[in-house]
């Protein structure tokens, strides 16, 4: 199957490239030679996709993208050859894939096409959140879910841009070195705010002002995480005498008086009846190194709910 689709794309490739070399005496012939070749590149393509030969299929799209974007000035096809190589580099390279997605993105913004700019930043800031091993991903999948996020509130799509707002505070709280706790508490109290405007979302309110407080105590900060929890019970009057704002509540003071065994048994109780999630549990590890006088550093530190 891939032998034969590959001889397929190649015989595409090469009466592609045999249009590109005629030559034309007027631009309408000219026009015609290069659209004639960008349709021949996408079906080389779509012919290596096929065969799941997905770099050299990813290849052939960049060609017909090129001419469309070079040539003929068609930047709705560009684009959507540059999304379609994206997509096959995926699978070889998300490094190529990243590269494409941009130029796609670019165009697309161009064009006025800020949804699809959006979703191809997401997905840039996926493939970069999906490696961060690599020095540097964190902070450029900040950057790519920043954008998304922008693009999504340029159309409206206020959900959209909550879950990219939220992947930026995940990200800079957890895997940047060090973390920038202080602007994820800032954008979990404006995601939190923006759930109290709407009656759907308003119980999500409190998820995130918890999760603001957190960030403010792993910053060392008890008193911003008691300021926080004023203003939470001021804007939301559930806030103070939920599980949420209770175990928030206990926390600061537990923060406040060094107190490692009650920090424990909070966390132990929270966790009995909702279950603590990756993110809460590593930032209540922060939370905790802050407080317990007794870690020596030596040994690993976990989250004891024993």
């Amino acid at each position: 199957m891939a032998r034969q689709q590959r001889v397929k794309a190649e015989t595409f490739l090469d009466e592609a490239n045999r249009k590109l070399k005629k030559n034309t005496w007027f631009s309408s012939s000219t026009e015609q030679k290069y659209e004639d070749a960008a349709e021949l590149f996408d079906k080389a393509a779509n012919a290596y996709k096929v065969g799941g030969l997905y770099g050299e299929a990813g290849g052939a799209y960049q060609k017909a993208a090129e001419l469309y974007r070079d040539k003929l000035k068609n930047a709705g096809e560009a684009s959507k050859c540059l999304s379609s190589a994206g997509s096959c580099y995926k699978k070889t390279s998300p490094a190529d894939a990243i590269v494409v997605y941009r130029s796609a993105v670019t165009l697309l913004c161009d064009a006025g096409r800020l949804i699809q700019a959006a979703k191809l930043s997401k997905e840039i800031a996926m493939l970069l959140e999906s490696d961060m091993d690599v020095e540097g991903n964190a902070a450029l999948a900040i950057e790519s879910y920043e954008q998304a996020a922008e693009l999504f509130s340029m159309e409206d799509s206020k959900s959209q841009a909550s879950q990219c707002r939220n992947k930026v505070a995940e990200i800079s709280s957890t895997s940047l070195d060090p973390p920038n706790l202080l602007l994820a508490a800032n954008i979990y109290d404006e995601l939190g705010r923006n759930c109290l405007d709407s009656n759907l979302l308003k119980f999500n309110a409190k998820g995130y002002f918890t999760q603001s407080v957190l960030c403010h105590l792993a910053n060392g900060d008890a008193i911003a995480g008691s300021q926080a929890l004023s203003r939470y019970a001021s804007l939301d009057y559930t806030f103070s005498d939920s599980r949420e704002g209770k175990f928030c509540s206990t926390l600061v003071e537990c923060v406040e008086s060094f107190d490692p065994d009650g920090f424990a048994t909070a966390c132990f109780e929270f966790d009995q009846i909702s279950k603590l999630d990756d993110w809460k549990t590593s930032i209540l590890v922060r939370v905790k190194r802050s407080i317990d006088d007794q870690a020596d550093g030596e040994e690993e530190d976990e989250l004891d709910l024993t």
